[in-house]
């Protein structure tokens, strides 16, 4: 889940007016003219902010794993280690 809102955020950050392209397709899909409407700008930066964020946390949260899967890794191996002598 991690890796996924990392990818998501990453691809948001670095492409955002396709990311809301895609959800005014979504969003709007009961309007006349969708495609007539601009997002503003400080809505594009908004979006990229967010997403950079999202891509942020995802990448907290992967570090975290790998860093505790790491460490109880170790720590069996030492205790392995304990017990064999």
């Amino acid at each position: 889940m991690a890796a996924s809102t990392m990818i998501f955020g990453l691809v948001g950050a670095l492409f955002p007016r396709r990311v809301l392209d895609l959800a005014e397709r979504f969003v709007l899909v009961g309007y006349e003219n969708p495609e007539d409407l601009e997002p503003s700008e400080w809505y594009v930066s908004a979006t990229r902010a967010q997403s950079a964020l999202s891509a942020l946390a995802g990448g907290v949260v992967l570090a975290l794993e790998y860093g505790s899967t790491c460490g109880s890794d170790s720590d069996e191996d030492a205790a392995e280690a304990e017990d064999a002598e």
